[in-house]
């Protein structure tokens, strides 16, 4: 329990990082399990009353210091300061059903139009009586069509694992009251029949387009107290679970 509270706390400080503001990669170790994550904005000053259009640049890594294969993430809730938002007006959508069994390049000629971010995903994979190996490939992440008046990110991989493997998953965006406004909850792939665990990512996520005469941007955010804060929860397929919440300052303007 206590490795997976750490690695919550660490992908809570890179949730920080996401939607408050640029700061310093955090390195984290339990045992010898290490975490490092990193990531920033632009720009890095909001406004105290209202909010501004953000672009975001956000990467991490997990590994053991021994190089024993890393403990396999099932589910990942991230919660997000109310001052911070996801916006979708007039954005188009993709599918699941569209984006399944395609590669890279096909996913982005069929829906274009809704990518919102890029980047790139590692895994360790662990075969029985084999070594375990390195996978990577790259990553898309596009708007997808609102479930049950929710927002949803589609995440799209393609990856030689060790044979050409596309995944597919989703993260439903909601929203509460309270401290964390808004929430998301990623169901996090099995790969290679569980035997692979991601070690690795790094995204740039924002985009801008116009609807009805009117500029949208995809990230917003503000700054009215001086400080925002995020959380994550994590589930592991073992059952183990982990949660951890950080607060970082950021810089009002007006």
């Amino acid at each position: 329990m206590r490795r997976a509270l750490a690695i919550s706390l660490c992908l809570s400080a890179l949730l920080a990082s996401c939607l408050i503001g640029g700061a310093a990669a955090d390195t984290v170790r339990v045992n010898d399990l290490v975490l490092t994550v990193d990531g920033s904005f632009a720009p890095t000053k909001l406004p105290k009353k209202g909010e501004a259009p953000i672009t975001l640049r956000v990467s991490g890594k997990i590994k053991t210091e021994t190089g024993t294969h890393p403990p396999a993430l099932k589910t990942l809730l991230l919660e997000f300061d109310r001052a911070g938002r996801l916006n979708t007006k007039g954005l188009p959508t993709c599918t699941v059903g569209k984006l399944q069994s395609t590669l890279t390049a096909q996913a982005k000629r069929i829906c274009g139009d809704a990518l919102v971010g890029t980047g790139s995903v590692s895994a360790d994979i662990a075969l029985p009586e084999q070594e375990p190996f390195g996978a990577r490939g790259p990553l898309l992440i596009f708007n997808g069509a609102p479930k049950g008046g929710k927002q949803v990110l589609i995440f799209h991989v393609h990856a030689n694992v060790p044979a050409p493997t596309t995944f597919v998953t989703t993260a439903v965006i909601s929203k509460q009251g309270g401290k964390y406004g808004t929430a998301a909850l990623v169901q996090i792939p099995t790969i290679v029949s569980g035997q692979g665990s991601l070690t690795g990512f790094r995204a740039k996520l924002g985009k801008t387009w116009t609807y009805k005469g009117q500029k949208q941007s995809l990230l917003l955010a503000g700054c009215p107290s001086g400080s925002l804060s995020a959380r994550g929860e994590l589930t592991f397929v073992n059952g183990l679970k982990g949660a951890g919440s950080v607060v970082r300052p950021c810089s009002p303007v007006g």
